[in-house]
């Protein structure tokens, strides 16, 4: 007993050794997820909340330390965001993605709800979509062969083909039509996609359905203000109900082809930009400006006060559908004129952002925000970090007399409408006078009655359910987030 007793504590002993000879595996964090910590801890608008959330070994998914890190009301709102794919995100910001090349809009498709019918919004021309013949108002009800759920439309904005099963409206409800096959491709996103010049009652208004802010068809712009320039148009209607926003330099554009020209000579203030303490305390110790300024614009775009309407009111079709750069749009013109907003609440979007990349600071000529010296990393760590990127929020937005909409977080319509009266049978196409929007804005114009929406009665029950659209989101809808600051205006070594 006693040399069984004996023996049990030297091999006892002996493991203790062995375990503490034995070389402990070093713990290393993920780089990705450092990258995340060392970019939001000093950019993020709520860096001081970072202080105690570094990275461990355990952190080994960046996405899930990235998403645990995050401010509660950035996390409620869905803002910032992570991907390990940064040059499909800047195809998207560029206005060249590769798409299917139409928008949706979703309505339930069944009393339980969980099934959906996707509703075009409108449809870029030269894109897959188009060249099958899909427009405005028609309505996909499966996806190969599938009804339209939760699970499965992601695929709908995917980059593989799919087949989708389009339904029409039969008098007593919706029955199938066609089945057609999309292949995504590369296509161009031009936002200036419908001008029209309208004469009515002795006046000339011009009409621009926009949608989206993107910096690469600002001559686009400066193309269709031209023609209402040289046309002498008289009034604007600026329709941005499915603008979910984008590029603050083309924001900055747009305001100034529409304010009155001295304001845009003049080089007047329209934004300014919040960050954290931290960044606000570098930009305002060196006299570094956090104002934006309407006639700043970027070559090779135009000058913009060769195309300016010199207006003193603009109608702005704006709802529940229109967010960041729309929003900021809106709100920061209205100190310089008349904003006559018809529509809905806003989606809600005060906020900015930057793309952060761990190294780079341009990729494919679209500026992006380095956490690290390109050459103080290593050839195996720039390959781990190489496709990665963030977009969180930096800055809360205000016009240049600070004021914001934060509260309530959304801005509330001149005059309250609902498109089609609430159902998609009574859309009608895009720039038609007897679309309710715009033809409330040629009523107000003009007044003739003639124009003035009129309750129409719904030819089917099917309507564009927001709750359904808010659940149903496009997951690759960066621009819908914050507005994105798409320049980089930090000066060299800043932080060093």
């Amino acid at each position: 007993m006693k040399k069984f007793l004996f023996l049990s504590v030297l091999f006892a002993s002996l493991l203790l050794v062995f375990s503490a000879c034995k070389k402990e595996e070093p713990k290393t964090v993920n780089p990705v997820s450092q990258f995340v910590y060392d970019g939001l801890s000093t950019y993020y608008l709520w860096a001081d909340e970072m202080k105690s959330k570094e990275p461990t070994a355990g952190d080994m998914d960046p996405k899930t330390y990235f998403k645990s890190v995050l401010n509660a009301t950035d996390t409620e709102n869905g803002w910032s965001f992570i991907t390990d794919d940064v040059e499909s995100l800047l195809a998207g910001f560029s206005g060249e993605p590769v798409d299917f090349g139409f928008s949706l809009a979703f309505a339930y498709a069944n009393e339980a709800k969980t099934e959906y019918v996707a509703i075009i919004k409108y449809v870029f021309p030269n894109s897959p979509a188009s060249n099958a013949g899909l427009q405005r108002k028609d309505m996909i009800g499966k996806i190969n062969g599938q009804p339209v759920t939760e699970s499965n439309y992601g695929i709908l904005y995917g980059s593989a083909a799919a087949n989708f099963t389009t339904y029409k409206n039969s008098g007593s409800g919706l029955v199938a039509d066609k089945t057609i096959t999309l292949t995504p491709a590369s296509i161009r996103t031009d936002p200036v996609l419908y001008t029209n010049i309208y004469n009515i009652g002795g006046k000339k208004i011009a009409y621009l359905f926009y949608t989206d802010f993107i910096r690469n068809y600002n001559q686009s712009l400066y193309d269709a203000f031209t023609t209402f320039r040289q046309a002498g148009v008289t009034d604007l209607v600026l329709d941005l109900r499915y603008n979910h926003g984008g590029s603050v330099i083309s924001a900055i554009y747009l305001s100034s082809l529409i304010t009155p020209e001295t304001k845009v000579r003049n080089k007047s203030p329209l934004i300014v930009m919040n960050y954290n303490s931290y960044l606000n305390g570098i930009f305002d110790k060196n006299k570094w400006s956090r104002t934006d300024s309407l006639g700043v614009y970027e070559k090779p775009d135009p000058d913009p006060v060769a195309a300016n309407l010199n207006l003193n009111k603009v109608y702005i079709i704006a709802t529940s559908d229109s967010y960041s750069a729309s929003e900021l749009t809106t709100f920061c013109l209205k100190p310089y004129m008349q904003v006559v907003h018809i529509g809905g609440n806003t989606g809600g979007k005060y906020t900015a952002s930057w793309t952060l990349h761990p190294y780079k600071e341009e990729i494919n000529k679209y500026p992006v925000v380095n956490i690290y010296s390109e050459a103080s990393l290593k050839a195996d760590e720039k390959d781990k970090l190489k496709n990665w990127a963030m977009q969180p929020i930096v800055a809360k937005y205000t016009n240049y007399k600070n004021e914001d909409f934060s509260n309530p977080g959304y801005l509330v319509p001149s005059y309250a409408l609902a498109e089609g009266n609430g159902y998609v049978s009574n859309w009608t196409q895009i720039g038609d006078t007897k679309d309710a929007f715009l033809g409330q804005a040629i009523y107000l114009i003009t007044g003739d009655e003639s124009y003035k929406p009129k309750q129409n009665i719904p030819v089917s029950r099917i309507k564009a359910s927001e709750s359904a659209s808010v659940r149903l989101s496009n997951p690759n809808d960066a621009a819908k987030e914050a507005v994105i600051l798409d320049y980089n205006r930090l000066p060299k070594n800043m932080l060093k």
